[in-house]
């Protein structure tokens, strides 16, 4: 005869494998997220793997370092201290120096569409604070980047921006982050600007394209990386950064740095992707944005570049336009 402890132990044995084979269940179809605010912005990490306190911790304190190093808010962070210099030489860090360099890259490919150098303009429009700084921009500015020991020569009195690669470079630093430890499914995200690798369990990760017409969040376009390879996406648009002039003309945020003025054309919004980093697609869009479609696209399929540009046709409809590229890199 069967003892009633035997049985008791027997359901409690099987209760507890139940337990244990509901949370592997749980765990096998969960994702974990976790958010914060930076950069004037946010910033959300999902990964299929939890992250432990220390890990958490580390990823926050790189956020806060490329802040301080970045930042157009702060009139300490490394970038204002660099624009406010009196020296012609002045040593910066290698994250900044590295900024600086990418950045030099994407003006020199987008034939002088991208460009970094328009602080005090930006500050002038009212896109970022001026600290009762002096806004007398000089043209033709340009400056010299000596790798031997990582310093930094202008040529003239001008602000640096980078705000158009700096969440982006962020993002590859955190990307760097989870793969040195081992964590190869993810979506890094700040501001809009991302990257994602791996699968979501058994899935491509998808992510929506805003649709720039709407006024919530409305998805428009899904992107989805292929076999988990890792994938850097970035939009620009100047439906949510723009501000308007006393005559009630609109102030984008996106400078064309040939004129110094506000860029104006037909495009809604550029998405760019990329295989190498979140700041090169982060800063890629700007330049496309600035460029416009025809040379843009042009540029893009010289260079092997994948981008979508959404457009406002002549019926007032939206119009898709991609590179050649585009089609190689997403479903």
């Amino acid at each position: 005869m069967i003892s009633r402890k035997f049985i008791s132990k027997f359901i409690a044995l099987i209760v507890g494998l139940l337990c244990l084979y509901v949370a592997y269940l749980h765990n096998s179809s969960n994702t974990y997220i976790y958010k914060g605010t930076a950069y004037g912005t946010t910033w959300s990490i999902t990964t299929i793997d939890f992250l432990n306190d220390k890990h958490k911790t580390s990823i926050k304190k790189i956020i806060s370092k490329i802040d301080y190093v970045a930042s157009n808010y702060k009139e300490d962070s490394e970038v204002a201290l660099l624009n406010n210099s009196k020296e012609s030489e002045v040593y910066v860090s290698d994250y900044l120096f590295e900024i600086l360099s990418l950045a030099k890259e994407i003006e020199e490919l987008s034939n002088n569409s991208y460009d970094i150098k328009l602080g005090k303009v930006s500050s002038s429009l009212g896109f970022s604070p001026d600290f009762n700084k002096n806004l007398d921009h000089s043209r033709n500015s340009s400056y010299l980047l000596n790798r031997t020991n990582y310093s930094v020569t202008k040529n003239s009195d001008f602000w640096f921006d980078l705000s158009s690669i700096a969440k982006g470079y962020a993002v590859d630093l955190i990307s760097e982050y989870l793969e040195e430890n081992n964590f190869h499914n993810y979506i890094v995200e700040i501001g809009g600007e991302l990257t994602l690798k791996g699968f979501n369990h058994k899935n491509d990760w998808n992510i929506a394209i805003q649709d720039p017409q709407s006024i919530s969040s409305n998805p428009i376009y899904i992107v989805s990386n292929i076999n988990g390879n890792k994938l850097s996406i970035a939009t620009s648009g100047e439906y949510r950064n723009f501000k308007y002039n006393d005559d009630g003309s609109k102030i984008s945020h996106t400078i064309n740095p040939i004129n110094y003025k506000s860029i104006s054309n037909d495009i809604l919004s550029v998405t760019t992707l990329s295989i190498h980093s979140a700041a090169n697609a982060d800063a890629l869009a700007t330049a496309f944005n600035v460029m416009g479609v025809e040379k843009g696209l042009a540029m893009a399929n010289k260079n092997d570049l994948a981008v979508m540009f959404i457009i406002k046709s002549n019926d007032n409809l939206m119009r898709f336009i991609y590179s050649d590229k585009w089609y190689d890199l997403t479903k």
